[in-house]
């Protein structure tokens, strides 16, 4: 008479495997979904500190660029002083030159523009004058372009760790499975599925970083 599957050896020591297979797996499912949380808050929070980096960049262009318009206007007052041989109001602007523009108008004036045609045409060229806040608003893209990178990458551990949830979830099939099957080969092929799949997403799930 044939054994009743119920009382097969196969089935009495496939139901604790996949007993502690299921519990094992709950346990690694629950790391990895707090691991693809930690990590999300990671991207948002570098992504947030990226754009106020970018804000910062952007400000300081915009204070660089009014500060060159008022620098210029002073410019173009001494000029126009010169020319109607107001030497007073010359000087009185010449006087208030911001120390970036002095150190730029005297390196101009050294060239002997009004004599020179070799030399330049005023200055504020990239030589001579250097718009405020260029260097740290350069800086800040940098930074902020960092901190992007660093965002999306930690963004796919995100994904990393969420797809190992899937292959979890799938080991819970398998193993929830495998104990109801009447076939024997079946069942034992469901349980060692479970368990390789199990084993595979662990080792995967050890190979990536913790947030």
């Amino acid at each position: 008479m044939a054994e009743k599957p119920a009382n097969s050896p196969q089935r009495k020591w496939i139901e604790p495997v996949v007993a502690v297979l299921m519990a094992l797996t709950t346990l690694c499912t629950a790391w990895c979904s707090y691991q693809s949380a930690a990590w999300t808050r990671q991207s948002n929070r570098l992504m947030n500190e990226s754009n106020a980096v970018e804000r910062r960049a952007a400000l300081l262009d915009v204070q660089g660029s009014q500060a060159l318009i008022i620098h210029t206007s002073m410019f173009m007052q001494l000029l126009a002083a010169q020319h109607a041989g107001n030497e007073q109001l010359a000087t009185f602007y010449a006087e208030r030159f911001p120390p970036d523009v002095k150190k730029a108008y005297e390196a101009w004036l050294a060239q002997k523009p009004f004599e020179n045609r070799a030399a330049d045409a005023h200055p504020f060229v990239p030589n001579l004058y250097e718009v405020r806040g260029t260097k740290e608003a350069s800086t800040a893209r940098a930074d902020a372009a960092q901190r992007v990178a660093q965002a999306r990458e930690a963004g796919n551990r995100s994904g990393q760790y969420l797809a190992n949830t899937v292959l979890f979830a799938t080991v819970l099939f398998f193993a929830g499975t495998a104990g109801k099957f009447e076939q024997p080969r079946v069942r034992l092929f469901a349980a060692v599925f479970g368990v390789a799949l199990f084993a595979f997403a662990v080792i995967r799930m050890l190979l990536m970083p913790a947030a």
